[in-house]
């Protein structure tokens, strides 16, 4: 039981997913929402695990962390030893451990004997612990999978297997998920959009708490021109190499490369400098002529607005999360396919003009704010019947000109 305390914020303790870095997206996502509730709530986080120093880091900004002193995620033990480990498999064990044993949320009940919240928040789509809010971060595992194997052209028997099991535990989770929560909120209209074609009442949507106050123009320092891409997972690396062949030079940034892919084999045709601090990658946004982001599945993201922040526009595709942040014409331009996608970057490349995007781009990326956001989230938890069905839908409401413009 937590002891009394003259402060008198309610508490909330946000559920998170797995946190392996100090550099980790996770990370970057429940800090920057733990930071924005502080005004109104005494906030805590509970994961299944926790490196040291990202425990310390959280700590550091007044967060406390429950979590387990043990590991319990053995394969990704394996993985360490072997210098496999990442956020991604991290989180693949998760799934795992929740879809298949329902691990995660029993460990998280142990866990959470003896404290009492005034509020639970689930950001997870790996634990089904019963909470206030579950805010839904993004779409099930297989819709992943299967847009990668789409990506790779993969249509084999086995793998298209694959996809229909992982569903059917994604189905008995996200049911599971569903049903603990009082409420559903999603991350993007996409997501919201995705789960309400399954019958399921989403309150509203509240876009990713990224924190940009790092984020903001700087002065080019006079490198060759270059176009920046995040490589991960969800990046089409073709689509980049193709840029690359079309004479476009494309600087390269990221620490989660597609499994199969060496950084030696990118080297080859990007200029790719791997992980960087967050002083170069401000750098680089504010230095690159425009940003590329050709994605295989993305529910938000985070690349746009950063770079929409740093005052440089973004060429990506028209779907999903990317299209309702970057506005057509006003902070970048959106594209339906591979090869629109290599046509627009190469008319782009050959020259435009750049100041006409920067002042809306900033602009653009202030909407998203984490105090912006963090309004929606608080007046639900305080006020669960003073927000109308539709709330949260689109930013329009704050950008009425640019939204009319992204129509044309």
């Amino acid at each position: 039981m937590m002891g009394p305390s003259s402060d008198a914020r309610p508490s909330l303790v946000l559920i998170g997913e797995p946190l392996v870095s100090r550099d980790a997206v996770q990370l970057k996502f429940i800090s920057s929402v733990a930071r924005a509730l502080a005004s109104s709530f005494r906030v805590s986080i509970a994961t299944t695990y926790v490196t040291p120093e990202v425990r310390d880091r959280l700590e550091a900004l007044g967060v406390p962390v429950i979590a387990p002193d043990s590991d319990h995620y053995w394969i990704n033990r394996l993985l360490k030893h072997a210098g496999l480990r990442t956020e991604s498999t991290l989180w693949t064990e998760a799934w795992i451990r929740e879809s298949l044993f329902g691990r995660n949320r029993k460990l998280l009940a142990r866990l959470l004997e003896g404290h009492r919240f005034d509020f639970v928040v689930n950001t997870t789509n790996t634990s089904a612990l019963r909470s206030d809010v579950w805010w839904i971060q993004g779409p099930p595992l297989h819709v992943t999978l299967e847009s990668m194997l789409s990506r790779d052209g993969r249509s084999s028997r086995p793998l298209w297997f694959l996809c229909r099991l992982v569903q059917w535990f994604d189905d008995q989770t996200t049911e599971r998920l569903y049903s603990s929560g009082k409420i559903a909120v999603a991350a993007s209209n996409y997501v919201r959009e995705f789960y309400e074609q399954s019958g399921m009442e989403v309150r509203a949507t509240i876009y990713n708490l990224s924190d940009l106050s790092g984020f903001r123009p700087l002065p080019r320092d006079g490198e060759p021109p270059y176009v920046l891409a995040y490589i991960g997972k969800e990046t089409e690396i073709d689509t980049l190499f193709r840029l690359a062949s079309a004479g476009i030079r494309v600087v390269g940034f990221g620490g989660k490369l597609v499994p199969g892919i060496r950084p030696d084999q990118l080297r080859d045709a990007i200029d790719f400098r791997g992980r960087v601090d967050h002083d170069l990658l401000v750098s680089l946004y504010s230095g690159a002529e425009f940003t590329v982001f050709p994605f295989t599945n993305e529910p938000f993201g985070y690349v746009p607005v950063e770079s929409m922040a740093c005052g440089t526009p973004v060429l990506t595709y028209g779907k999903e999360g990317p299209a309702e942040t970057v506005v057509n014409g006003e902070t970048g331009w959106l594209v339906h396919s591979r090869e629109e996608f290599v046509r627009k970057a190469s008319a782009l490349w050959h020259g435009f003009d750049r100041l006409r995007f920067s002042a809306k781009a900033v602009w653009r990326a202030a909407q998203f704010r984490p105090e912006t956001q963090a309004r929606v989230l608080i007046n639900l938890l305080l006020n669960p019947d003073g927000i109308s069905e539709g709330s949260g839908r689109s930013p329009s409401a704050w950008a009425p000109e640019l939204t009319r413009s992204a129509s044309h």
